[in-house]
């Protein structure tokens, strides 16, 4: 299931109207715009509509309509969401040309039930969504597509510790109670991978990370006796080992702990962990991820975008990132660029599908992928035209 559309506005008419239209998806996406022209905002958005989908929000929003496809092999999934003021005021979802279901701001609605092969009618409350209050897989396998991509997005701020300042500790290696979609979680993920996938989990990490230049020898989990946090004074412990990660490096003898990596080495080896993660579970996932490549240096940062590229390309993950690195931005080519422009609260997504000879044209100029962006090139070639 890959997410092919996304439009979005809220607050319509409002002095606190905010847009973003025109966001064509492919399995690899890079964002890119000025200062504050909406790409963090983009990819929130999409992230909430991804926990709404996955029932992990308690409220609706205050105001919010979505406008969204996907593609599902040969079918595409059209599904149209209107709130305001935390109720559904409409709610529908398409097949191809199939309606599979409608409903009205008063929870009624029509729905599509496989085994009778005819729609049903049904009533909700108005603040509950049909896509997460009918999951059934067997009237509706439908809803179950949407449900499993909602349930595989993940969201990592690159710019972020991404868990490096966390610490994990466990008395039952067979009980790891960990959550995929908290970036914080890396060092829990580590040792569940580990436990499920044994060898093959550290193995592959190791290999990833020296294709984009960190040369490991070793990678896992121990206590660090330097740097472990004393007990607090009236607590009680059943002195269970705090857990960090740590790397060994070649020509080195010594363990390199999380906290003594440098921000860069750690923020690569925790999304390298999670991504991993996720393809030897076979996760079909959407992952989105802002300010890709931040701390990192230029050959670094080349190599990771070609490890994200090269992973789209071999397994079902789409990537959505964001980016000011001009570093990231002349090593993603131009087809993959989603570039915003904001006018007050209206953000506009051109794309060599939507601007097509604007891109074309710039492949002329001999110029980096970077100038592209700081010669303002789109509006130039309007204003030329």
């Amino acid at each position: 299931m890959l997410l092919t559309k996304f439009n979005y506005s809220e607050f319509a008419g409002k002095p606190q109207a905010w847009s973003l239209n025109g966001l064509a998806l492919e399995k690899v996406n890079l964002l890119v715009g000025k200062n504050a022209t909406g790409k963090t905002n983009a990819l929130t958005k999409i992230q909430w509509f991804g926990n709404m989908l996955a029932g992990l929000q308690p409220q609706l929003l205050q105001s919010g309509s979505f406008d969204v496809e996907f593609s599902d092999n040969d079918k595409t999934y059209h599904y149209l969401l209107n709130v305001e003021k935390q109720v559904v005021l409409s709610e529908e979802l398409k097949i191809g040309d199939d309606s599979m279901f409608q409903r009205d701001d008063s929870g009624t609605g029509e729905i599509f039930a496989q085994e009778f092969q005819k729609k049903m009618r049904f009533k909700l409350p108005n603040n509950q969504l049909v896509v997460t209050s009918k999951r059934d897989v067997i009237q509706h396998p439908f809803l179950e597509n949407i449900a499993n991509w909602a349930d595989g997005q993940r969201l990592y701020d690159f710019s972020s510790k991404l868990g490096q300042d966390t610490m994990f500790s466990i008395n039952d290696m067979n009980d790891i109670n960990v959550n995929p979609r908290d970036m914080r979680s890396v060092i829990a993920l580590y040792v569940k991978g580990e436990h499920d996938f044994g060898q093959d989990f550290r193995k592959q990490i190791i290999t990833l990370m020296s294709t984009i230049g960190y040369d490991l020898t070793n990678i896992g989990v121990a206590s660090n006796p330097v740097l472990a946090p004393p007990i607090p004074v009236g607590i009680t412990t059943n002195k269970l080992p705090i857990l960090m990660l740590y790397v060994g490096e070649k020509n080195s003898k010594i363990a390199v702990f999380q906290q003594q990596m440098s921000q860069g080495m750690f923020r690569a080896l925790s999304l390298i962990i999670q991504i991993t993660y996720n393809s030897l579970k076979k996760l079909s996932t959407t992952v989105l991820i802002d300010d890709i490549g931040e701390g990192l240096d230029f050959d670094r940062s080349s190599k990771l975008i070609k490890l994200l590229i090269d992973s789209a390309n071999t397994t079902d993950t789409q990537f959505i990132m964001s980016t000011n690195d001009r570093f990231v931005m002349n090593n993603v080519p131009l087809e993959y660029w989603q570039v915003i422009q904001r006018t007050y609260g209206e953000c506009k997504i051109f794309n060599s599908k939507n601007s097509k000879e604007i891109f074309d044209d710039f492949e002329y100029t001999g110029l980096s992928n970077f100038d592209f962006l700081k010669t303002d090139f789109i509006n130039s070639k309007w204003e030329t035209a």
